[in-house]
């Protein structure tokens, strides 16, 4: 990871904006470990959950609206950072012009979907490449629904209790960097470890 990220990250509070359950839950399960880099007092919650360390809003217009009214230049942090959680780099996401106040904005890419935290946890890659080249319209979630017996690979229950302590979530994130394409100047789910 290159070292403003890791910049922006320690200095700012940081709010997770994620695409859906699955991507909510690996933020709740690091966060509630205490396995990300990011100062757990900095994280921002959600405006209408109380308790959860991300929001499901994923329109700049939106996050806008309901969380820059709040002063983040306090307790030292230099104000806020939006960490967001997708499976692919192309989406734009700018804040309107005259509300941008310093925001920072960081996309961490999880191609081609997360699930592939999933296959790299139950020691699956090689089959899933190896499936992918039988049929290239196979998803990561397919795969683990109808290869590994993950029927319930979506559901927020049995993914808490899938990645349990974090200890499994860190490895298949590492593993999944290590079999990442990532491109130049790309975060992935591994820049926010500790």
């Amino acid at each position: 990871m290159d070292n403003q990220a890791i910049d922006i990250l320690l200095s700012r509070f940081v709010l997770f904006s994620v695409e859906g359950t699955s991507e909510g839950t690996v933020i709740q399960v690091l966060y509630d470990n205490d396995l990300m880099i990011v100062p757990r007092e900095r994280v921002v919650k959600d405006a209408l959950i109380v308790d959860r360390p991300y929001t499901r809003k994923r329109k700049a217009a939106e996050i806008a609206n309901d969380y820059f009214s709040m002063n983040y230049e306090t307790a030292g942090a230099e104000g806020l950072a939006v960490a967001r959680i997708v499976d692919s780099s192309a989406p734009k996401f700018e804040f309107p012009k005259r509300r941008q106040n310093g925001t920072k904005v960081l996309s961490f890419v999880t191609r081609p979907e997360i699930e592939m935290l999933a296959i790299h946890a139950e020691g699956a890659y090689r089959d899933w490449v190896n499936a992918k080249r039988r049929d290239r319209q196979l998803k990561p979630n397919e795969f683990c629904k109808q290869c590994l017996g993950l029927g319930k690979i979506k559901e927020k229950d049995f993914l808490e209790e899938y990645w349990g302590n974090g200890e499994k979530l860190v490895k298949a994130i590492k593993a999944h960097a290590e079999t990442s394409k990532r491109k130049n100047g790309e975060l992935l789910l591994v820049d926010l470890l500790k």
